[in-house]
């Protein structure tokens, strides 16, 4: 179903909501929407904003005079402002887009905002890229220019870049949320040993996918052979990588981050590289964009990706689908799907 074909499912609801607003850049609203436009949806009163650019006070100002009942919001959206919440008539928050943080305090979820985001949506377009990163981290691919420049006989080149086959290895998912779970159905038919860890995720979900639940990140780290990075930042997860940990893994590791940039110490991990220990291949990292001076840019045994593990260009217009599916429910007096729970807040960046 299109998005313009969604915008008849709206006319067809039927509910009292006064106003859906939606906090979209217009490039966003080109990418996530095509072909959406703004009007009379049922009985609600659709708008299209953009405040990317406003003050605080502005956003503030704007929240008061449309007074939404629906927020629509992507990555551009500014914060809720605390003090509007008890003059607000806001019962809904649709995020197009992952992680809700940096747009809704705590305490209007505790309140009792329904918010919802793109829930596993893109989870299997993450985990494809950690794959590609992990299958190209043991092929060498870094090596791979310096190998068509100057052609050397099969027996130089593959001690020079020193091959690997992912199969039988010993995997290790740092996070066990939707992304690793998708991962997970990937990497088994390779035949790997896959072990696991992330604090408070109950022992069924590891039993549904057959998957070693480790005690500590110490017992994740000792002697895997892959380790995937996909946690999320926390507090508690912040800087929770740190050279200690990554002494752990077996030499000639692959270290892949597809998950947030400071839970790991990057500078340990480009001295890992330098020596030859680790194999490292990033797609997030402690600044982005990464600075032209980083030191990660010319270190041997890095592979970095543009921080595109997310959702692909086909898959954009899915997760504004999806949004507008979820408003149409709200709308008809439904519960919209993929909520976003107090425990997935706390877990989440």
């Amino acid at each position: 179903m299109n998005t313009l074909e969604l915008s008849e499912t709206w006319r067809a609801a039927k509910s009292s909501i006064d106003h859906v607003v939606v906090v979209l850049t217009p490039y966003e609203r080109d990418l996530f929407l095509p072909g959406w436009k703004p009007g009379q949806e049922g009985s609600a009163r659709v708008s299209h904003v953009d405040v990317s650019q406003s003050s605080r006070q502005g956003w503030l100002d704007m929240l008061r005079e449309m007074n939404p009942t629906v927020l629509v919001t992507a990555w551009s959206c500014p914060t809720l402002p605390l003090e509007w919440w008890g003059e607000s008539s806001l019962r809904y928050l649709c995020s197009i887009t992952g992680s809700v943080k940096p747009r809704v305090p705590r305490a209007f979820i505790e309140q009792g905002l329904l918010v919802s985001n793109w829930g596993s949506l893109i989870s299997h377009t993450v985990a494809e890229h950690a794959l590609l990163l992990i299958l190209a981290s043991l092929r060498g691919i870094q090596g791979w220019p310096a190998m068509m420049r100057e052609p050397r006989d099969m027996l130089q080149m593959m001690r020079h870049l020193k091959t690997r086959r992912l199969r039988g290895a010993r995997v290790g998912i740092h996070g066990f949320g939707a992304i690793a779970r998708e991962l997970v159905l990937m990497l088994k038919p390779h035949h790997v040993e896959l072990s696991a860890y992330s604090e408070g995720v109950p022992q069924a979900h590891y039993d549904e996918y057959s998957v070693r639940r480790c005690r500590s990140l110490e017992e994740l780290f000792a002697g895997a052979d892959i380790l995937i990075e996909c946690e999320g930042l926390n507090e508690r997860t912040k800087g929770a990588v740190t050279r200690e940990m990554l002494a752990l893994l077996a030499d000639d590791a692959v270290f892949v981050n597809v998950g947030r940039g400071r839970v790991v110490d990057e500078c340990a991990l480009i001295d890992c590289a330098r020596e030859g220990r680790l194999r490292v291949a990033l797609d997030v990292y402690h600044r982005e964009p990464l600075p032209m001076d980083s030191p990660l840019l010319d270190t041997p045994g890095i592979l970095l990706s543009p921080h595109v593990a997310g959702p692909t260009s086909d898959t954009y217009p899915l997760c504004g689908e999806q949004a507008l599916e979820n408003v149409a429910r709200f709308l008809r007096g439904e519960t919209p799907s993929h909520l976003v729970t107090l425990e997935a807040y706390d877990r989440s960046t």
